[in-house]
């Protein structure tokens, strides 16, 4: 079987930089059609610069306005005229503060962007109205998810969250056949995870990664195949991109 996603849209939350633009720009190496979001118009721009193909879309939103997601998700179907074949989830902002330190408001604000919203893009995509039948969803949750480490009460149990909601809509949607699964990866070399590659001397950091660090790249070498028919019996599951690393903690350092 042939690893290639013609005649599929996918919306690709986040892709305005890292694993989310990396994921945006894999899809169209393999004829897939992409809608890209994210907040930032100029970086969406910049990252659709970099795709193969046409037929692409740029739609900048803001996913903190979970309420609007249910009529961002209808404008996006109105405008390209057909259904999803998949949606990948890639928003999310970096967090480590100790729990002493924590502001409610800005708590919520985090979990409105890291973990509601994808609750929200789930309840959407899955309409019939939204996505078709034996279509892939799929989840950039964190190693954060896997393994509890101080500094991380947000950000860790918002990428738990998207790893136990993600397994539950598996079971609600698998009568369409519709897919949904995680991807848990340890720390990835992006713009949101430049302070912990700054710190980390290169020994430790291949102490740390006996596979080499991972790339954006890695992570969405794992996205296209999840979002292909080469995945159609996969659902409800939550993969650990290692790079070698079985979970030696990292506490102190920003995801």
């Amino acid at each position: 079987m042939i690893l290639d996603l013609s005649n599929r849209r996918y919306l690709v939350v986040g892709a305005s930089s890292g694993i989310g633009r990396a994921i945006a720009i894999s899809i169209s190496k393999l004829n897939g059609k992409v809608i890209l979001t994210s907040r930032n118009k100029d970086k969406l721009e910049e990252t659709l610069s970099f795709m193969d193909g046409t037929g692409h879309l740029i739609m900048p939103f803001d996913m903190s306005n979970v309420s609007k997601i249910k009529e961002f998700v209808k404008q996006c179907v109105d405008i390209i005229g057909e259904k999803f074949d998949g949606l990948v989830f890639s928003a999310g902002i970096g967090r480590c503060i100790p729990i002493r330190s924590e502001n409610f408001d800005s708590l919520q604000e985090f979990y409105n962007v890291s973990y509601m919203a994808y609750v929200a893009l789930l309840k959407e995509f899955s309409s019939k109205r939204n996505m078709n039948d034996g279509s892939s969803i799929i989840g950039i949750s964190s190693r954060a998810a896997l393994f509890p480490e101080k500094g991380y009460l947000a950000y860790g149990t918002a990428k738990t969250a998207i790893n136990f909601a993600s397994n539950i809509a598996a079971q609600e949607f698998a009568k369409r056949k519709i897919r949904v699964n995680t991807i848990c990866p340890e720390m990835v070399r992006t713009p949101m995870a430049e302070c912990f590659f700054d710190v980390v001397d290169k020994k430790r950091i291949e102490e740390f990664y006996p596979l080499g660090f991972l790339e954006p790249e890695d992570v969405s070498n794992m996205v296209v195949f999840l979002l292909s028919d080469m995945s159609k019996k996969i659902t409800g599951q939550n993969f650990y991109l290692s790079a070698g690393n079985t979970g030696t903690p990292i506490d102190g350092y920003i995801i």
